[in-house]
């Protein structure tokens, strides 16, 4: 990592909340593994929480952060790494972000969605790696403030009430959306 450790160092951000990886959690592919080892069982879409936070707000946080053009797992083509936020534009592959039709809308940040479609396919050319593109990470390492947390993305009125109960005995007041197109089913 560029600024050392390992990948398992950094709190992981995708650019988006349509990737392969949440639409295999949706499909109940992805095991739950607490911090002792033990199996939970598979992870369930309605139990998700997506934790926002705009890029821009890491620059002068005094965290070291990095983002890659690619997943970090993919071997081919192999992913490379960037800390320096004047290159994000041009380091990600923002086209596989910007096709219609868009999903996963938050008007309340500005945010126009992202292309439904994340599979990779074998025409045209540039969608030959649209899958492993739309896995590209933002890295924290170690851990994120919660005051770089803009809001955070539930699938349902019934997490948010959970999560609303969280917020009123906590020190934190981080708007919590609801918004099913961000997510699969």
């Amino acid at each position: 990592m560029p600024d050392g450790g390992v990948v398992n160092d950094y709190v992981p951000f995708y650019f988006s909340p349509i990737t392969s990886f949440t639409y295999t959690i949706s499909k109940g592919n992805v095991e739950l593994m607490s911090p002792s080892g033990d199996n939970l069982g598979p992870a369930c879409e309605d139990d998700r929480v997506f934790l926002v936070a705009r890029v821009e707000s890491f620059r002068d946080s005094g965290r070291d952060f990095c983002f890659s053009d690619f997943a970090l797992n993919s071997n081919a083509p192999l992913p490379t790494l960037c800390g320096d936020l004047d290159c994000l534009e041009a380091h990600v592959h923002w086209d596989m972000f910007d096709e219609y039709p868009y999903k996963g809308r938050i008007e309340e940040l500005g945010y126009n969605g992202v292309c439904q479609w994340f599979k990779s396919m074998d025409r045209p050319p540039e969608r030959m790696t649209r899958s492993q593109k739309r896995m590209a990470e933002f890295l924290v390492r170690s851990a994120v403030p919660l005051g770089l947390i803009d809001c955070l993305i539930v699938k349902s009125e019934v997490m948010r009430d959970k999560l609303n109960h969280m917020m009123d005995v906590s020190a934190w007041n981080i708007p919590i959306y609801v918004k099913p197109g961000c997510y699969y089913q």
